[in-house]
């Protein structure tokens, strides 16, 4: 494992309804013989991210890590933002965001190691090939997060991640489709072990 940034922690979102998946909990779907959620936390691992906190469903987090759940349980990835940060380490200046549905966790991870906010930045984030801003594929500042998180009043479940990103300055990097793939649907699912499977 190579040593983060310092102060580099991890959010894992982990708390979805896999609606379009049949209602099954996408944590504890495997790709390549492992759990989602434990591919997003190696992902994070690689960065040197030493203990990640892994928002959802009691059981997700493996072990090492920090779990939590937001409130209410399935109110929404604002909510997850704010009940991950509210426990995250007070030594973590920047945190990677991290959907679990993520393909290819450690190929988004590989992009955010090299790419930390600069001056006046308060997060650099994938984009897809058709400009579709990844959220949950990015790293941003820990600091930024909170004083937009708190300028809600508490206002986050049922929210979108856009109430939080639109107060931020944000810098985009350019990502194929393949990266940025995740996990909603029963064919993205059959497509991921496929690839999985060939690669």
């Amino acid at each position: 494992m190579v040593n983060a940034a310092r102060g580099l922690g991890a959010i894992i979102f982990a708390g979805g309804r896999g609606s379009r998946l049949g209602g099954v909990d996408k944590a504890d779907l495997e790709l390549g013989g492992a759990r989602l959620v434990d591919r997003a936390v190696a992902g994070a691992r690689l960065a040197g991210v030493a203990r990640p906190v892994v928002v959802g469903p009691t059981g997700a987090a493996p072990p090492g890590c920090l779990a939590v759940r937001e409130q209410p349980p399935y109110s929404g990835p604002l909510a997850a933002l704010a009940a991950g940060l509210a426990v995250i380490d007070s030594d973590v200046d920047e945190v990677l965001l991290l959907a679990c549905d993520l393909v290819r966790p450690d190929d988004v991870v590989a992009q955010l190691r090299v790419h930390a906010p600069a001056a006046r930045e308060d997060a650099v984030l994938l984009r897809d090939p058709e400009g579709r801003s990844q959220w949950l594929a990015g790293r941003y500042r820990v600091p930024s997060l909170a004083r937009a998180i708190a300028a809600l009043d508490g206002l986050v479940a049922d929210q979108p991640l856009r109430r939080v990103m639109a107060s931020l300055e944000l810098r985009w990097l350019d990502a194929d489709a393949e990266t940025v793939a995740d996990i909603d649907t029963p064919s993205d699912l059959a497509r991921a072990r496929a690839a999985i499977h060939r690669s």
